[in-house]
């Protein structure tokens, strides 16, 4: 572990329950943010539809809206 890395920890375990749990949201919506930015820069036209899917293809690793394959 680096010592930026211990740092980072240290200052973690200071905050509350509440504080960690504020950050880690903030995260996922910028992590969502930059998902939904590359995906449309990709696909111009994309809908809205399959803006999700893609989206949640690229956070999950598979879309959970599988067509049949039958």
């Amino acid at each position: 572990m680096t010592n930026a890395e211990k740092k980072y920890f240290e200052i973690m375990r200071k905050k509350s329950g509440q504080e960690r749990l504020e950050i880690a949201m903030s995260l996922r919506r910028s992590v969502l943010k930059l998902a939904e930015s590359a995906i449309k820069d990709a696909n111009p036209k994309i809908s809205t539809k399959e803006l999700q899917n893609k989206i949640q293809e690229r956070i999950n690793g598979f879309n959970r809206y599988i067509k049949n394959s039958r």
